[in-house]
């Protein structure tokens, strides 16, 4: 089995296993971006927010306007679409952009506007990409962002998946 892992700040190569760093307190989830806001990815971060809801500030940003449409019509299961998913779980979705992946002025949705721990899907964390200087940035994938979304703090998805 393969175990999850999550790139440390401040670079991708910076690589942990989830259960080396549990805990860690995070104060954002980001779940989007080119890289991981893809349908792919949204219905991996549905299975784990499904039924829950988030404990620290979760955005969700998909990739193209397409997915933006397939979010408000894809259900999970039958039930609920993708979209009531993420927002009944209390995350906030925007417009498909790049918004915070590329940090952006101060009112980008989702930026880091001050020294925060952020978990993402986005596919880099150097010092300043997604918006202040000192923030701190995990990249990790859709089902471990959700996971710790849930938490607000780095968590094993595995946890939620039976």
């Amino acid at each position: 089995k393969l175990r999850p892992v999550v790139a440390k700040p401040h670079s991708p190569d910076n690589r942990a296993y989830v259960d080396e760093i549990q805990g860690t307190p995070i104060d954002r989830a980001y779940i989007g971006s080119c890289t991981g806001g893809k349908m792919t990815d949204f219905r991996a971060a549905a299975r784990i927010l499904n039924g829950h809801s988030v404990k620290i500030d979760t955005f969700v940003v998909p990739a193209t306007t397409e997915i933006a449409r397939l979010l408000k019509t894809e259900r999970i299961d039958g039930g609920q679409t993708l979209e009531e998913v993420f927002l009944n779980a209390g995350a906030k979705i925007g417009e498909a952009s790049c918004a915070a992946c590329l940090g952006g002025p101060s009112d980008t949705f989702g930026r880091l506007n001050s020294a925060i721990k952020c978990i993402s899907t986005t596919n880099r964390n150097f010092p300043g990409r997604m918006g202040h200087k000192q923030a701190e940035v995990f990249l990790a994938s859709p089902l471990t962002v959700a996971a710790s979304a849930l938490r607000g703090s780095i968590t094993d998805p595995r946890e939620y998946l039976s």
